[in-house]
C-alpha cells in the first residue's frame, strides 16, 4: 500500500521537552511538515485545550494516543510499570480506569488507536536489561558472560501470572470499547526491555485471545530489533499477528539503542519489517529528542523514498 508524507504521523516523544504549551508542541511538528501526530504519555493535561483547538481547526490530525494519556504523575502507572498486569486487584482496576480515560481522549480527538505498554515481569532493569545491552553495544554477544547472563534472564523471565492479569484487564477494556461502540483500536506494543511484555511469541497469545475484536498489535520496529539482539525473539511474525497490526512505531535501532531516524543507520535495518510497514493502517515515526530537526527531515525523506512515495517536486 503506497503512502505519502501526509499519511505519516510523528510522536510527541521527540519534542515534549521542547514545548511549553499544546500549541507550541504542535507548531514544532507542523514546522517539520507533519500534519498527523501521536500524542504520547508525556503530554500534560493543561496542554489539551490548545491541542483540541488545533485539531478542531483542522491544523493537525491525531493518529493515536499513548496510554496513559494525558500524563499521570503516579509512578505506579508510568510507562515502565506492571500496569494491566498488577497482581494487586486494586492497582489493576486503577490501571484499567486510567486506560479507559485514554480511550475516551482518543475518541474525543479523533484518533484511530490507543497504544498500550501492557505489563512486565517485575525484574529491575539493572539486573539483566542494562548489562546485556552493554555487551550488545560492545559487540560481545559471544562472550561466555553474556551467554550466561542471557540464560539467567530467560529463566527469571516468568510471565505467566502477569500475562493472566493482563488478559483480564484487556478483556475489560475491549468490553468497554464494544459496549459504547467506540471507533478506536487498542494496540498492544512490543517492548524495549527484556523483562517487559509482550515479545513476539506473546503477540500470538494476544491475537488468539482477542481475534475479531477491537484489540490488536502495535509493532515497534526499534523494540523488535533490540529484543532480537537480546535473543528473545526473531522475525518473521505469524500471519495472524501481521493481520492484527493496528499501527507501528517506526525507527531505526542497533547495538541496544533505538529511536534513531528511519533509514539512517547502516544496513537498512527496517527491511525485515517492510511487509508490515506497507500494510499497516497507522505509521508513526517515534524519534528521540536527541535528534535534530534536520536529522528527522533527512530520515523521513529517505524512509519515504525506500518504503513509501516521496513528495513530488
Amino acid at each position: 500500500m503506497a503512502f505519502t508524507r501526509q499519511d505519516l504521523a510523528i510522536s510527541t516523544m521527540w519534542n515534549f521537552r521542547k514545548a511549553n504549551s499544546g500549541q507550541e508542541l504542535l507548531d514544532q511538528l507542523l514546522a517539520l511538515d507533519f500534519s498527523r501526530v501521536e500524542l504520547n504519555y508525556q503530554v500534560k493535561k493543561e496542554w489539551l485545550p490548545g491541542i483540541e483547538q488545533y485539531v478542531g481547526d483542522g491544523l493537525m490530525k491525531v493518529s493515536s494516543v499513548h496510554n496513559v494519556f494525558p500524563k499521570v504523575l503516579d509512578s505506579r502507572f508510568d510507562t515502565d510499570s506492571l500496569m494491566l498486569g498488577y497482581q494487586d486487584e486494586s492497582l489493576r482496576r486503577q490501571a484499567v480506569e486510567l486506560s479507559k480515560g485514554s480511550i475516551e481522549w482518543a475518541v474525543r480527538l479523533g484518533a484511530g488507536a490507543v497504544v498500550f505498554h501492557p505489563t512486565e515481569v517485575p525484574l529491575p532493569p539493572a539486573q539483566y536489561d542494562v548489562p546485556l545491552k552493554k555487551f550488545i553495544a560492545a559487540h560481545q554477544t559471544a562472550d561466555p558472560a553474556f551467554l550466561q547472563l542471557q540464560q539467567e534472564m530467560m529463566a527469571a523471565r516468568q510471565p505467566g501470572p502477569y500475562l493472566s492479569q493482563m488478559l483480564k484487564s484487556i478483556h475489560e477494556l475491549a468490553d468497554f470499547v464494544v459496549k459504547h461502540d467506540l471507533p478506536v483500536k487498542l494496540g498492544m506494543e512490543n517492548r524495549a526491555m527484556c523483562h517487559q511484555i509482550p515479545i513476539y511469541p506473546e503477540f500470538d497469545l494476544i491475537v488468539r485471545e482477542f481475534s475479531g475484536g477491537p484489540v490488536g498489535i502495535w509493532l515497534d520496529t526499534g523494540h523488535g530489533i533490540m529484543m532480537q539482539e537480546m535473543g528473545l525473539q526473531a522475525l518473521p511474525l505469524s500471519r495472524e499477528v501481521k493481520q492484527a497490526i493496528v499501527g507501528m512505531h517506526i525507527h531505526d535501532a542497533a547495538d541496544g539503542l533505538d529511536h534513531y531516524a528511519p533509514c539512517t543507520l547502516p544496513g537498512n535495518v527496517l527491511e525485515p519489517f517492510r511487509e508490515c510497514i506497507e500494510a499497516c493502517p497507522i505509521r508513526v515515526l517515534e524519534l528521540s529528542g536527541r535528534l535534530s530537526a534536520e536529522e528527522i527531515r533527512e530520515g523521513t525523506e529517505k524512509f519515504l523514498q525506500q518504503y513509501g512515495k516521496a513528495d513530488q517536486a
